[in-house]
């Protein structure tokens, strides 16, 4: 399972990892890991997530849940 989310400043995945924890990817490249999926996609939402870039920023569209990103098996 996969989680995706695109905004105007990064593209955004959430992938499970064989040891079952998520890691969160940001423009392709790994950044942080999280118990849950829904803990990767909080810390998109409160930029938390090892992109400066991102994480700087003053507003963003990143929905406060998982619910808003896309899903693929």
């Amino acid at each position: 399972m996969e989680y995706f989310l695109e905004t105007e400043e990064a593209k955004f995945a959430i992938r499970t990892e064989p040891l079952g924890l998520w890691d969160l990817w940001v423009n392709e490249m790994p950044t942080l890991t999280f118990a849950t999926p829904e803990d990767a996609a909080r810390a998109v939402f409160e930029q938390n997530t090892g992109y400066i870039v991102w994480d700087q920023l003053e507003n963003h569209q990143a929905p406060e849940s998982l619910a808003g990103w896309e899903q693929r098996p």
